[in-house]
């Protein structure tokens, strides 16, 4: 019996992957001949040989804006290259597909575990064998547990109009565990709830193009010319956006703790540009002042909103910040413009929104010091005025530059505000959202030409009909972020933990806040996890926090019986599996999908490429399990995929103009909606006309104060979270130093954070959700802020901890392409860190250095740059988990559970994060992470 031992090394040494470029089919073929066809192989190996090279259009469906129009070269029926559809530009991630169709880590045919959990020792089997087992275990277990056992993991792997069979197929087998929310952005998906409206949530907030309106625009932590590279969507829509607000003598300022992607470099010398060419793409050099050490040195023209001299750069600004603090600067800012400028919209506040002042209050919350002028002047919850020189001890940007930012932001019309998912994905990652959107709702802005809601840009929900589901008979769903505590411990979990669908949840609670969490209740699940589907995702550990704890629980049979993955390659997630099943890529097979997330532009792939070795669709292994469950009819309802997508096709071809027929489609590989023409602005309809268009909030108005979060808070009384909502947006500092072990040593087995991590109750005595906002946290206290030696501070530099956070580069989508050397050495695995922090720890570029807190330790080369901020490190986030030295013996599954935690030298930054969710959404805090950096 073979085993598998290093998947990495390719899969069974004899055997090469499939490589056009190197001749790997001829060798495939010869071992297939030599070993005999599992049953069920999908096409020969070989093929004819054509005369000349042949086009097949074909799309990139990972989880990404871009979603690139793509077109397959083929030579003799094997992929050539690679290049973008004529009519729209691709990023260098699709046009990369060959490399990773090609990658040695692509999944070539069914395998079954025969070695520990986590060991990656499995062996080949048939279809056959492989489709039997599965049927069988979640079938036996179905029927010794119930439905509700088989968790359908949260993925991001695949996006067409057919991408989800295994939802379908689950509900016609009985029912699921389902999730809701996702790792992006569940914590200002819950404020939009209460502020907005659930009906606000998709399309999200304008489009981007909407802001070359604007002669104002400020981003808050986002970077639309990394996270969509397609430059047919956010990154092209980036470029025009800088360069019409410049044409009018426009600003555009970035919030943000490093120097991203999205910020004009400065121009340099050429023997700098030389080196900058070596180095990684968004490297750059800073440009702002500030007295503060450790923040970037001052430029001869300006202060820190003083813009690069560069193609754009006269644009565009960089506002450096402390990580977490963005509610802060939204505080200082509503300060600024209310009690300084007098420039806030105090008729579009008083008709259109609850909360901001007294009277505009429910009459039952007025007069305590609740609205959020009282916040802001000081006279109501923690009492403390958010004046400038108050933002800037927490920010650590000084307290003119806030002044300079107000008074541009008074004068400025339009304003068009914006934040990315970056500073809602932290421990407070629900307040900091809701302080932005509310920033941008007090200008009176909103709904008008040039505008946006506060949220991240429209993301839309696409147009076309993706196959339903169906209903799913079990009712439970649990938030995707604490799937680790279903396994462990699901009978324990209730309401209050998140868990939606048991008998006592209040439907109109959860309809109006997805917050019943915080119900009193006694109802829990009735049995934990005992077997998981994971299709298209690597979730299950990589991109899950605390990823050495993912081992432990995942490495342990007795816990979670079975584990099925479904993948194009061998991920990390994919070594916990009992049954792995290799994918194809859409671009493979016949496809369908959005090729943006507005639905703007339509994309197919007519699958021409096909399978290689015994690779299958997901739709098929679907097809074969539901056989021998006896449900296929109703599972296919008699058609095929490629049916199905036909049929889903015509029936939106009639909900819109010009879409051409299916098959002119199918030649063509991309079509434009002609009835989406001018940019989507957020809240428009509303806005014209709020009595044809109001707001699905109870008011119908936008919330500033919501009942509903003021009941989530007072349930929140007595728990770690307490203090962390209130019922307006306020700033709330995110869990310290302490929730990662790094003040003090590690104690074995502790989960939970210190007690001392809860608010103490001070600020108004009337109402006992207030915060402690004003008071310097654990998080602030004793630390450095920007390079600033505190006096309180008594450690020596170089033991004090550091923030951590990952950012989307443009080499990875999640842990997409991670595997892929062309595309990741665009930005190397490195950390990076401020001159002054370097300086303190004798660290130097190229150093090895460790990064370690309770959770793990990961050690990656340094790259010492004032591209970041001081007092944090950065490193780009979807690095593949790779252990210093991964054999049989030192696994991390449950044969050593309690051995010490290896050291990753990939670079997962998920191995310092916490597994611990947000307090209001249970979403995902990783963002919020500190560690002790040192060099080995």
């Amino acid at each position: 019996m073979k085993t598998i031992t290093n998947i990495a090394d390719r899969l069974f040494r004899k055997v090469k992957p499939a490589n056009s470029a190197f001749g790997g089919e001829a060798t495939g073929t010869a071992e297939e001949a030599a070993s005999g066809k599992a049953s069920g192989q999908t096409r020969p190996q070989t093929r004819g040989v054509f005369s000349a090279e042949t086009h097949a259009p074909a799309f990139c469906a990972i989880d990404c804006p871009g979603r690139c129009p793509l077109e397959l070269h083929l030579h003799g029926g094997e992929l050539a290259r690679v290049s973008a559809n004529k009519a729209a530009p691709a990023c260098h991630r699709g046009l990369s597909m060959r490399a990773w169709a090609n990658s040695p880590d692509r999944l070539m045919w069914p395998m079954r575990r025969v070695g520990p959990r986590g060991s990656a020792q499995f062996e080949r089997v048939s279809w056959d064998d492989a489709l039997n087992e599965i049927a069988d275990r979640l079938a036996r277990i179905r029927r010794e547990h119930g439905n509700e056992v088989i968790y359908l993991a949260y993925t991001t792997g695949q996006s067409c109009t057919t991408a989800d069979p295994f939802e379908r197929l689950m509900n016609c087998f009985g029912g699921f565990l389902d999730h809701y929310n996702n790792y992006s952005n569940p914590q200002i998906n819950a404020m939009v709830r209460s502020m907005y409206g659930p009906g606000a949530l998709y399309p999200g907030g304008s489009e981007l193009d909407a802001a070359a309106d604007a002669r104002l625009v400020l981003v808050f932590g986002a970077s639309p010319a990394e996270t969509g590279t397609g430059r047919a969507t956010w990154h092209g829509a980036w470029d025009r956006v800088v360069e019409q607000v410049g044409e009018r003598g426009g600003r555009i300022v970035m919030v943000d703790p490093r120097r991203n992607g999205s910020i004009p470099k400065r121009k340099k010398s050429a023997s700098s540009e030389r080196e900058g060419r070596a180095s990684a793409v968004c490297d750059a050099s800073l440009t702002g002042s500030s007295t503060h050490k450790g923040r970037p040195a001052a430029p001869a023209s300006g202060g820190a909103l003083s813009a690069d001299a560069a193609p754009g750069g006269k644009t565009v600004s960089w506002l450096p910040i402390n990580p977490g603090t963005d509610g802060a600067l939204a505080a200082a800012l509503l300060h600024e413009l209310a009690f300084t400028h007098n420039a806030l919209d105090w008729d579009f506040l008083h008709e259109r929104c609850i909360g901001f002042t007294d009277e505009t209050l429910p009459e039952r919350w007025r007069n305590l010091g609740l609205s959020a002028t009282d916040y802001l002047r000081g006279t109501g919850y923690d009492h403390v005025a958010k004046t400038p020189a108050w933002a800037a001890s927490i920010t650590g940007i000084p307290a003119d530059d806030i002044r300079e930012l107000a008074a541009q932001l008074a004068t400025a019309r339009p304003a068009f505000i914006m934040q990315g998912w970056g500073p809602q994905r932290r421990s407070n990652g629900e307040m900091t959202s809701g302080m932005i959107m509310m920033l941008a709702a007090a200008l009176g802005q909103v709904g008008l030409p040039g505008t946006n809601n506060g949220m991240n840009i429209a993301w839309g929900g696409g147009f076309l009909t993706r196959v339903s589901a169906g209903k799913n008979p079990v009712p439970f769903r649990i938030p995707a972020y604490r799937f680790l505590d279903v396994i462990e411990n699901g009978e324990s979990l209730g309401i209050r933990e998140g868990v939606r669908g048991l008998p006592e949840a209040d439907s109109r609670s959860e309809r109006a806040t997805y917050s019943v969490q915080h119900q009193d209740s006694a109802a829990h699940l009735p049995c934990s996890i005992k077997a998981i589907i994971c299709h298209g995702g690597n979730c299950l550990t990589n991109q899950h926090g605390d990823v050495n704890r993912a081992h432990r629980v995942l490495g342990d049979p007795s816990k979670c019986e079975f584990i099925l993955n479904v993948d194009v390659e061998f991920t990390d997630s994919a070594r916990y599996a009992d049954i792995v099943l290799p994918d194809l890529f859409r671009m493979e097979q016949e496809s369908a999908m959005d090729a943006d997330t507005w639905g703007r532009r339509i994309a197919v792939s007519t699958g021409e490429l096909g399978a290689r070795f015994e690779r299958r669709g997901a739709w098929n292994t679907c097809v074969e399990l539901a056989k021998r469950w006896g449900i296929v009819d109703v599972f296919t309802e008699g058609r095929t995929e490629s049916e199905w997508i036909r049929h889903l096709y015509e029936g939106d071809r009639k909900r819109s103009t010009g879409l051409p027929t299916f098959d002119r489609l199918l030649e063509d590989g991309l079509a434009w909606r002609a009835d989406r023409a001018e940019p989507f602005v957020a809240l428009a309809d509303w806005r014209r006309d709020p009595d044809a268009h109001p707001l699905d909030t109870p008011s119908g108005k936008i919330e500033l104060f919501s009942e509903q979060l003021a009941a989530a808070a007072e349930a929140l009384r007595g728990t770690p979270d307490e203090g962390a909502i209130t019922p307006i947006p306020t700033y709330v500092p995110e869990w310290g130093p302490a929730e990662f072990a790094v003040e003090r040593p590690t104690t074995d087995g502790a989960q939970e954070p210190d007690a001392e991590l809860r608010a103490d109750g001070h600020g108004c005595e009337s109402v006992a959700f207030l915060p402690a906002g004003g008071r310097e946290c654990e998080s602030d206290a004793g630390l450095p802020a920007n390079g600033r030696k505190s006096e309180s501070n008594t450690e020596r530099a170089c033991d004090q901890p550091l923030r951590v956070f990952g950012f989307h580069s443009v080499a990875r989508i999640h842990s997409s392409w991670g595997n892929v050397p062309a595309v990741s050495r665009r930005v190397p695995q490195v950390i990076s860190i401020n001159p002054a922090d370097a300086s303190a720890r004798g660290i130097a570029t190229g150093d090895l250095v460790e990064a370690s807190n309770r959770f793990g330790t990961l050690r990656l080369p340094a790259h010492v740059t004032d591209d970041v901020i001081a007092g944090t490190i950065v490193m780009p986030q979807g690095a593949w988990w790779q252990a210093e030295s991964r054999g049989t013996q030192n696994a991390p599954g449950a044969t050593s559970a309690r051995t010490a935690c290896p050291v990753d030298i990939g670079g997962c930054v998920n191995t310092l994060t916490t597994s611990r969710p947000s307090p209001l959404a249970f979403g995902n805090p990783q963002h919020t992470c500190w560690c002790r950096l040192r060099k080995p």
